[in-house]
């Protein structure tokens, strides 16, 4: 089992991706899939995450000049109580 943990910012991002008022939650849900989960299976395939790691998914706020897609990172981490705080469990 994985322990996915995102930031704010990552999930503002994903649902600004993924609004759109005429089809509902559907269209966020295929932004997680391939922004997301996609990138973290690939990560697994490579032998970049495994089973048990914590993965943090944010997103560069700094970053305007690159594509939303480009924007989110997905890196591996130690957690501690402190980022607890800063970041939601998923």
């Amino acid at each position: 089992m994985v322990n996915l943990y995102y930031t704010k910012e990552a999930g503002e991002l994903l649902v600004t991706l993924g609004f759109d008022p005429k089809f509902g939650a559907r269209p966020v849900k295929r932004v997680i899939q391939q922004m997301v989960e996609n990138e973290i299976a690939i990560g697994v395939l490579r032998g970049d995450f495994n089973e048990e790691d914590s993965i943090l998914v944010d997103a560069d706020v700094s970053a305007k000049d690159l594509p939303s897609n480009k924007r989110l990172r997905i890196k591996k981490i130690e957690t501690t109580p402190a980022m607890d705080a800063m970041v939601t469990n998923d």
